[in-house]
């Protein structure tokens, strides 16, 4: 049931990152050119969950972590 789980939050990870990618992030001029297709891969990538490579699922962390951050700052 723990692994179940942590596929669909990984999945669902990957689709935010890719989605974030298509339409959200601003990119240098330098990296625009690879923004959509990694946005394609990573989506394409999701339903694999915990058997993505350790590196892809940080870079998709690092993604969405500003998206996700719930800091309440006074």
């Amino acid at each position: 049931m723990l692994r179940k789980r942590n596929n669909q939050r990984i999945y669902a990870d990957f689709k935010q990152a890719a989605a974030l990618l298509h339409d959200d992030l601003v990119w240098s001029n330098d990296m625009e050119a690879i923004r959509r297709p990694l946005a394609r891969y990573i989506a394409n990538r999701a339903a694999d969950g915990l058997n993505n490579d350790v590196d892809l699922i940080e870079v998709v962390q690092a993604l969405i972590a500003d998206e996700n951050d719930v800091t309440v700052t006074y």
